[in-house]
């Protein structure tokens, strides 16, 4: 974050190889965001370490040098908050699996991109940035469910495996159950973790209610969207977790639940007698449950820097 106009806010990274376009972002969006422009991936990758955390990266596709794909999968190791978009003119379904696959993109923004699309983008993006942030608090509650119950205060336990969800879904302790014997021994099995990036902006415009009746409407239509053999639990308050079986490679079941969550349906909602229709943003990170051996290893991989605040933290009391 940075100071602008006197408050603190979130930055944004175009990167691109060509110097009139990223001088021309500077100037569409310059009333609405700080912008800060790199020329090509190398120079975006010392402006990540030296001016960052950015909120949201937007790269061209085609680069010389570093494609837009490798870039983004370089900053999803370097900064996994950090939400990531690719702009591209090309339609080549190689280089999109190829994205989706080694960047996990957010977005695909098309060229030429109209200034409201983009700014829309890149809202959603402030959005996604947002609840990343703020639920990072819940998976450290979550990953103490690896810890013996003799080991942890029960207050600390996450709070949908106390009370009931408001979606009617399993905790994560249940999912926690589910997994533990499929770890490292079945390469069909993949889990899902879901964000609703814009929940907890209409749960403060229009209160928990109007909330909870969003993320059912999310859960029916994910449920219905795939596979009725598919579990579903509630692992935070903007986070679902799907555990999926498949006979088909990571590459496409990623392909298959972007093109589920980028197909959501509207939302309709009644406010002061009126109808609001809001979109059902849902981001996502994948993974198989083969590659690991346990829930806490599996957790740390969806933050990649939690396991390395944890080993500090362990260092620091030994």
């Amino acid at each position: 974050m940075t100071l602008h106009g006197g408050a603190m806010v979130d930055k944004i990274l175009f990167v691109d190889d060509d110097p009139g376009i990223l001088e021309g972002f500077q100037q569409l969006l310059r009333k609405e965001f700080v912008v800060t422009v790199a020329l090509g991936g190398q120079e975006g990758l010392s402006a990540i370490k030296q001016d960052g955390p950015f909120a949201v990266v937007i790269s061209d596709m085609r680069m010389p040098g570093m494609s837009g794909a490798e870039f983004l999968a370089k900053i999803r190791q370097k900064a996994p908050e950090t939400v990531r978009m690719l702009l591209t003119g090309q339609t080549d379904m190689h280089a999109a699996i190829d994205a989706i696959n080694e960047g996990n993109i957010f977005r695909f923004l098309t060229k030429p991109c109209r200034k409201e699309d983009l700014v829309n983008a890149i809202n959603l993006g402030l959005a996604q940035y947002r609840s990343v942030v703020a639920e990072k608090e819940l998976v450290k509650k979550a990953l103490d469910l690896e810890r013996p119950p003799s080991d942890r205060d029960s207050q600390d336990n996450c709070r949908w495996d106390q009370i009931e969800s408001p979606t009617g879904l399993p905790g994560p302790s249940k999912v926690k159950d589910l997994l533990v014997p499929l770890f490292g021994v079945d390469p069909q099995v993949y889990v899902v973790l879901l964000k609703l990036t814009v929940l907890q902006t209409i749960e403060e415009r229009y209160g928990e209610e109007a909330a909870a009746d969003y993320m059912n409407n999310a859960v029916q239509f994910l449920m219905q969207a795939l596979r009725s053999e598919d579990r579903f639990f509630h692992c935070g308050r903007h986070v679902l977790m799907a555990v999926l079986r498949r006979k088909m490679p990571l590459g496409a079941v990623r392909m298959e639940i972007a093109r589920v969550t980028s197909t959501c349906r509207e939302h309709v909602m009644e406010v002061n007698g009126r109808s609001i229709m809001i979109a059902t943003s849902i981001a996502f990170e994948m993974l198989p449950v083969s590659q690991f051996t346990s829930f806490n290893e599996m957790l740390a991989a969806f933050d990649p820097q939690l396991s390395e605040r944890r080993e500090e933290k362990a260092a620091g009391e030994s």
